[in-house]
């Protein structure tokens, strides 16, 4: 027992001293409007009284050269929750199709998945990996650590490596990240050590990300690279792109007028 609880209490204090490596994120908090089994329930992220974007007010990376893992959907779950591009403060949702709340009917979860902020898949660059165009979304990032993260929750990860997924002809990639207070994220810089100290793993989400639409009469999810994941560098090339495609959007938005600045907070939608 008395093991147990030492355990228990040094998992918290790393969750809390990576939280407080950054005082700038450790201050953004959430907060919920609305009934979560509804079509308007939101998750508003803040920071000091003002509200902030998700997408465009947390930094992707941070001083000590970590990115900011944003979760939408915890593992273990499967409400089909992102951050609403389209609206204004870009709140995280529940997506809706045909009036309905989506979920993923192949099954829950098996990873932490969200986006990184400050990035955007443009859709009108064609992918010279995939030869597809990008899905106009911030870029999809799965996070592989132990623990399930909330929804809304900003986590210090590193990028281990990539799937080039293929969606409806879009380019959607998806990020390999493994959070820094993860016990294991010492020993897994690269795909290679993801797949040493978690065998199996990258198969295991590509087949889940191949075949969750056919539960839902679809077809399977096609890849590039003959869908092999691939490692850190490519992987951390790809990040930076969509992030200076978002820079290319935010200069583009404002010089078109369409972007405002409140006291703290960026007012964009796409």
């Amino acid at each position: 027992d008395g093991y147990y609880s030492q355990e228990r209490y040094r998992q918290r204090f790393k969750v809390l001293q990576s939280r407080l490596k950054d005082p700038n994120i450790a201050s953004i908090s959430t907060y919920a409007e609305g009934e979560p089994t509804s079509r308007r329930y939101r998750i508003n992220f803040q920071q000091d009284g003002h509200q902030l974007s998700p997408w465009h007010d947390v930094p992707l990376r941070n001083p000590d050269g970590s990115y900011n893992f944003i979760c939408e959907i915890p593992k273990w779950t499967r409400k089909k929750y992102e951050i609403a591009t389209g609206e204004p403060m870009n709140p995280i949702k529940q997506d809706v199709k045909n009036g309905v709340l989506r979920e993923y009917k192949w099954g829950d979860m098996l990873f932490n998945y969200g986006a990184f902020p400050q990035t955007w898949e443009d859709p009108k660059v064609i992918s010279e990996e995939t030869g597809c165009p990008g899905d106009n979304d911030p870029i999809d990032v799965i996070e592989l650590g132990t623990r399930q993260r909330l929804t809304g929750s900003i986590t210090r990860v590193k990028i281990v490596g990539l799937i080039a997924m293929i969606d409806a002809d879009e380019t959607d990639w998806k990020v390999l990240t493994i959070a820094l207070d993860d016990d294991r994220s010492q020993n897994i810089h690269d795909l290679a050590d993801l797949d040493a100290h978690m065998p199996g793993v990258t198969s295991a989400l590509t087949h889940w990300l191949r075949m969750y639409k056919t539960a839902e009469g679809k077809g399977e999810n096609r890849f590039g690279f003959g869908g092999k994941p691939q490692g850190a560098a490519l992987a951390t090339r790809i990040v930076e792109e969509t992030h200076e495609a978002w820079r290319r959007l935010m200069a583009d938005k404002a010089s078109a007028g369409s972007m405002k600045r409140s006291a703290s907070a960026t007012l964009l939608t796409v």
